[in-house]
């Protein structure tokens, strides 16, 4: 069978907010799998040069030659029973893959240690649609993790971010760090992860190697969060995400804004408390979203994107850049503040251009 992989800026996307390279790592698994398997399999043929999927349809399946994957919905093999990518054959060190922003050490890479949420119950997440159809959630093991870790680190990998919904917990969690301080994998590494703002042993997560935590805040009304079944209480937000800032992990917060029920009291209530974390340096880096099912693009016409650069207006109040100053040690500290500061200027031109 002929297999044809071919890349967007939205294969490894939840929520198609605006076009970022993301390196897709379950299609990568899914790939590595297929080639083990024997299979002929065409990653990005065109090597950055992108057709619409309709044009690849064209050239390609309708005449019989290929069996197009452009997202996770086509894999029809058990999430535990695929092997970690190859990056080699991936290309896993091109550079659109690098270019993603929340990448502080170079080369750096995704994996995911799950296909699904454990959580599972978020009404705009696309894990949710998929266990509400049918789809298990699986882990894998925490040796089989290890191998991509330790394969990553011979490869010269400096940086790793699981994208599974959320990273595991429990047990799953504590052996996972026990692992990362063998062999001196946490002092050859670094781990980014998504993670819901619960308690957790962060001295535990700092000494495994872990930098960069995104947590999901979503709004500051909870009223909201119960709506859209975050399952967190608004009330032990702030105590967790500084908790983590406090062991040195690197948080990073993302929230929603244009929720259709809330009222633009509500609305500024969410933006305010955006602004607080960041400027009290509990939050490192953030980024916002409009509020949208999952899977689906905003409309261009929305109210959601002139609000959105309303939230990094945060930059205006000295405090952020006394904590954002204070935070630099190292080179990479610097640069990375660097992209974040051309980020929200980019942010303020969509802006402008909306309203021209």
């Amino acid at each position: 069978m002929r297999y044809l992989f071919p890349l967007s800026p939205w294969n490894q996307q939840r929520q198609f907010q605006k076009p970022v390279w993301v390196y897709p790592a379950h299609l990568a698994m899914y790939a590595t799998y297929l080639r083990n398997q024997g299979h002929h399999v065409e990653w990005d043929e065109n090597k950055g040069y992108h057709f619409r999927a309709e044009d690849w349809f064209n050239k390609f399946h309708r005449e019989g030659f290929y069996k197009i994957i452009e997202n996770d919905f086509q894999i029809d093999v058990d999430f535990n029973k695929l092997p970690f990518p190859n990056r080699e054959f991936t290309d896993g060190n091109n550079k659109r893959w690098q270019s993603y922003g929340n990448y502080k050490f170079h080369p750096a890479t995704h994996m995911m240690a799950s296909n699904l949420c454990w959580w599972g119950k978020c009404t705009f997440c696309i894990d949710t649609y998929k266990l509400e159809h049918g789809e298990p959630q699986q882990t894998r093991s925490v040796a089989h993790v290890m191998e991509e870790i330790d394969n990553l680190i011979a490869n010269g990998y400096k940086e790793v971010f699981d994208d599974s919904g959320t990273f595991p917990v429990g047990k799953w969690l504590d052996d996972f760090c026990s692992e990362m301080r063998k062999n001196n994998r946490n002092k050859k590494i670094k781990v980014g992860c998504n993670m819901k703002p619960v308690k957790l042993d962060f001295d535990m997560m700092k000494e495994a190697g872990f930098r960069f935590i995104l947590v999901g805040v979503e709004s500051a009304n909870q009223k909201t969060l119960d709506i859209i079944r975050k399952g967190q209480h608004q009330a032990n937000v702030t105590k967790n995400i500084k908790a983590m800032a406090d062991v040195g992990l690197e948080p990073h917060i993302t929230s929603m804004t244009s929720y259709p029920w809330e009222t633009e009291e509500e609305e500024k209530n969410t933006r305010d408390y955006f602004q607080f974390l960041l400027r009290k340096g509990y939050a490192k880096t953030g980024q916002v979203s409009i509020y949208n099912p999952p899977r689906t693009a905003p409309d261009p016409k929305s109210i959601g994107h002139s609000r959105v650069p309303l939230y990094y207006d945060v930059y205006k109040h000295p405090e952020f850049w006394y904590n954002k100053i204070k935070d630099i040690k190292c080179w990479e500290d610097f640069t990375y503040l660097a992209r974040g500061v051309r980020l929200v200027v980019e942010e303020h031109w969509r802006k402008f251009c909306h309203i021209i």
